[in-house]
């Protein structure tokens, strides 16, 4: 299948890094990841930087790493964390046979193991790696089995099985209901658009200050 190109990108940057100048271009170390927007207007999963260099070991990696963190903070909700499930992609971790890698909790529970991103999975060990949206990580789930997201790094979670397959069987009605859900309940953000050049092409990219 030929690599997909895109134009325009959504940026998701370091909160850290501020411009010192309306048109300043981002450092792609400061580039967390970035969801691509597809020429229909779609916006696809979201792509972790595997350049990205946080600014310490504690730091937030990505969308989904921040939303676990708060929802074990008790400070975001399960529909938030099936909304984002469902948007990104992941890292799945295989043994020396390519098939899931399968270890424990700290509870004892067997579990997967993904990352959530390129920073993650740096954290983390697996023999191989295979990059997967939600359904081919519940296709390769086995039975009675939950997945431990980012085990290496400072904030572990473990995600039931049926938990993973209730948010992969979602339609597209109760995802839009979703986030409207969410949007309702988030404060209007300004943006800006700022220019980066992507290799030998300009790209617009979003992104949202502090």
């Amino acid at each position: 299948m030929a690599e997909e190109r895109w134009d325009t990108y959504f940026l998701f940057m370091d909160p850290d890094w501020v411009p010192a100048e309306e048109d300043e271009e981002p450092p792609i170390e400061a580039v967390i990841g970035f969801w691509p927007l597809r020429e229909d207007g779609e916006i696809a999963p979201f792509v972790s930087n595997s350049r990205y260099r946080p600014r310490d070991e504690n730091a937030v990696t990505d969308p989904l790493d921040a939303v676990l963190r708060l929802a074990g903070r008790g400070d975001a909700t399960a529909a938030q964390i099936q909304l984002l499930l469902r948007d990104s992609l992941m890292d799945l971790g295989l043994n020396g046979d390519g098939r899931p890698l399968i270890t424990r909790a700290p509870d004892g529970v067997p579990c997967v193991v993904l990352a959530t991103s390129a920073t993650q999975r740096r954290l983390a060990f697996a023999p191989q790696w295979r990059r997967a949206d939600l359904a081919a990580v519940v296709a390769a789930l086995p039975p009675d089995t939950d997945a431990l997201v980012n085990p290496g790094g400072p904030v572990p979670f473990r995600l039931t099985g049926g938990f993973l397959r209730d948010t992969a069987a979602m339609t597209g009605e109760e995802q839009a209901a979703a986030y409207e859900r969410m949007r309702a309940e988030q404060p209007d953000r300004e943006l800006a658009v700022i220019p980066w050049v992507v290799g030998d092409r300009d790209a617009t990219v979003t992104f949202t200050p502090r």
